[in-house]
């Protein structure tokens, strides 16, 4: 198997006292375990395999990693194996970086920045960082800013100040207006980054009372000599702490709190992009899908390390499904096939307005239809001659009457004269007083089924002739019609292929690549039109998406 440039791992944070309830006798059940793996933390080279199971269902789903962390306060075997691979690359003028990805609330600042016990990976980069430059005889200084709504600004300054994102000729991105501080301890860093921590975008959710509203970034830049050259090459450690992904649905996002968690969606999947197309060669990297990305465009792939630590919440199979599986996409390694044990079922086109047309059809003429020959599906499970002869007249008649309204609307245009015409009805109701003619000849036999068939046959014909006004059958098509075309929409959304996509409105080919890197994630991922705010778009732009889906129907 090849090294991949981006290495995933997986931290499980340990779980807090609200998630801790009697039933568990204090030892609660985390969604997550390993798979036939002898270590639960693999070594140089390696990967396991992790299956997460809903409690409540009890689905399962495994996903390969290349290494997992159990549910542990202390930081420092994260650092030891990962981080400190890193780190030696910088003093030789290369650059590093490490993220830390996950739902809102599963312990990505804890991991980046820990407690005076426990200490975050950035004190404990930092402190291998002083030790070895001063040996080196280098010098260390820090840049931290952050992304919000897919803008920087200066976290080290005290008023909040735009930085401009620039590319150089050969190709390095510059930061115009950002501020770099010379450090030379840890006591020094300490004051400096507190700083700018407590000026860094936070809010209260519907899920977490401190919500990281911005990715947070910490560069740290390393100026050392080459001794076989006496050359001064700099290199460069970015810590960085992604905002959370969010599900809005759950965390009752409104207003300004709806469109940062827009932004932050669109981005952190801008990222999994990347990493994907790093990890699997490909000629094109979308480094340019967000700001996030254009700014770690000289840091990630090529010769430079990187490392992804995908932090889970031990309770929540949802987020955990999510995290995992767009982490294990970015890694290039799918759904392990042998724990699923299910087949891919083919992907049927879907002729949507064909689908309308007989929806429409099942609707408009065959409501009465259906309930005058449901009186006779309960007399058929008797065996009685008679009976069968009822089947067999009702089923004929259901298919002539089908057979007729299907090429009435193939030879016009949807929509474009009446629903029902005149000459249409009346030959429906010569149908339906034929049917329910020869429905009391067969069965004049039995008196006691005799009067309730009257009756259904009545009430029908009052149904009949109350729903054939134009106005009422408009009304009620329109209360419903919005509704089956947003159901065949997400049936278009959640299994058609790229080309079909494609030939919606509103879907190029970076949506379609989205829309149908989702279901990889989730199936069905799209349960409603809101859903497409998954990949990034913003709930006018969804709205603009389906109200353009549907003028089209009707052009």
């Amino acid at each position: 198997m090849a090294t991949s440039n981006v290495r995933v791992v997986l931290r499980i944070r340990p779980f807090i006292p609200s998630e801790i309830d009697d039933r568990s006798n204090g030892t609660p059940e985390s969604c997550v375990t390993v798979v036939d793996n002898d270590e639960f933390n693999t070594l140089d080279g390696g990967e396991v395999t992790v299956q997460i199971k809903d409690r409540l269902s009890s689905r399962k789903e495994c996903y390969k990693l290349d290494s997992i962390y159990n549910q542990e306060n202390d930081l420092l075997p994260i650092f030891q194996q990962e981080v400190t691979k890193i780190i030696p690359e910088i003093f030789q003028g290369s650059n590093g970086t490490v993220f830390t990805y996950g739902a809102t609330g599963s312990g990505k600042t804890y991991t980046m920045q820990g407690t005076d016990e426990h200490p975050g990976l950035i004190a404990l980069a930092l402190s291998s960082i002083f030790s070895t430059s001063k040996i080196a005889g280098g010098s260390v200084e820090i840049s931290y800013y952050e992304v919000y709504l897919d803008r920087c600004y200066d976290l080290l300054e005290p008023k909040a100040k735009e930085i401009m994102v620039l590319e150089d000729k050969d190709g390095i991105i510059q930061f115009k207006g950002l501020s770099k501080i010379s450090v030379g301890s840890m006591e020094e860093f300490d004051q400096i980054f507190s700083c700018g921590v407590q000026r860094r975008e936070v809010a209260q959710t519907g899920l977490n009372d401190v919500s990281s509203r911005s990715h947070g970034i910490l560069s740290i830049f390393v100026s050392t000599k080459i001794k076989s050259t006496d050359a001064l090459v700099t290199g460069k450690l970015n810590l960085i702490d992604l905002a959370g992904y969010e599900e809005n649905r759950r965390t009752y996002n409104e207003v300004i709190r709806l469109q940062e968690s827009a932004k932050i969606n669109q981005s952190l999947f801008a990222l999994s992009n990347v990493i994907y197309a790093l990890n699997n060669n490909e000629v094109r990297v979308p480094y340019r899908e967000s700001k996030l990305t254009r700014i770690l465009q000289d840091s990630l792939g090529g010769p430079n390390q990187s490392l992804l630590i995908a932090c889970l919440n031990p309770v929540s199979y949802s987020e955990a499904i999510h995290t995992v599986g767009l982490a294990a996409r970015s890694r290039h390694v799918v759904i392990h096939s042998k724990c699923l044990e299910k087949m891919e079922t083919p992907r049927i086109k879907v002729d949507m307005e064909e689908k309308l047309r007989v929806w429409i059809e099942s609707k408009g003429k065959c409501k009465s239809t259906h309930k005058i020959f449901s009186s006779c599906g309960v007399l058929g499970k008797t065996p009685n001659p008679k009976s069968k002869t009822c089947q067999k007249r009702t089923d004929a008649a259901r298919s002539n009457k089908i057979t007729t309204t299907n090429n009435h609307f193939v030879s016009r245009k949807l929509f474009d004269a009446p629903v029902v015409e005149l000459e249409e009805e009346k030959k429906f109701d010569r149908e339906a007083k034929q049917s329910s003619s020869s429905i009391q000849n067969v069965l004049s036999s039995l008196n006691v089924n005799t009067t309730p068939i009257k009756k259904n046959i009545i009430s029908d014909k009052e149904e009949i002739c109350c729903d054939n006004t134009p106005l009422n059958k408009f009304t009620a098509l329109g209360s419903t019609l919005k509704k089956s075309l947003e159901n065949e929409y997400l049936e278009v959304l959640n299994i058609a292929s790229k080309e079909e996509l494609l030939s919606l409105k509103g879907i190029g080919p970076k949506r379609a690549e989205n829309i149908i890197a989702l279901r990889i994630d989730s199936s069905p991922p799209f349960k409603t039109i809101s859903d497409l705010e998954k990949i990034g778009l913003s709930t006018k732009q969804v709205k603009d998406i389906f109200v353009r889906a549907a003028k089209e129907i009707f052009a």
